[in-house]
């Protein structure tokens, strides 16, 4: 999680929050925290979904052998 601090918000004429404004650098490491989660999410899927693995020697193999 991310503690963010000296938020500043944009209010309309009635003072309701309409807007955040955001240091670059927070910006940025909210960016890089939601590709970590997604990152994250897709391993989870691609683990569910796995219908089976290779072990590391044979997939090298069959790489070499689709360059030939």
């Amino acid at each position: 999680m991310i503690a963010l601090k000296n938020i500043d918000y944009l209010t309309d004429e009635k003072g309701q929050k309409k807007s955040v404004v955001l240091k670059v650098t927070d910006f940025m490491r909210i960016q890089e925290e939601i590709e970590d989660l997604e990152d994250a999410l897709e391993l989870e899927k691609s683990r569910k979904e796995a219908s089976g693995f290779k072990k590391w020697k044979d997939f090298l193999k069959e790489i070499e052998s689709r360059k030939a």
